[in-house]
């Protein structure tokens, strides 16, 4: 018998790619549950850069405490 398993992808922007986090779940809800304490938990730094740069790629990172 196939089990079933649920996992979690976040998409911060369109400019950037689906994150996988790790993790796998029994059901939607409890995927979901972990979802929203992952969300609840994330820390978001916000990095000033120098005007006289022409192009810069903004990375964004994300981890859960």
């Amino acid at each position: 018998m196939v089990k079933k398993l649920y996992i979690i992808c976040v998409k911060i922007d369109d400019t950037l790619p689906w994150i996988e986090l790790k993790g796998e779940y029994q059901t939607k809800k409890a995927a979901k549950k972990a979802a929203e304490e992952f969300l609840k938990s994330a820390k978001i730094k916000v990095a000033r850069i120098p005007e006289s740069r022409e192009r810069l790629k903004a990375i964004l990172t994300a981890r859960a405490t």
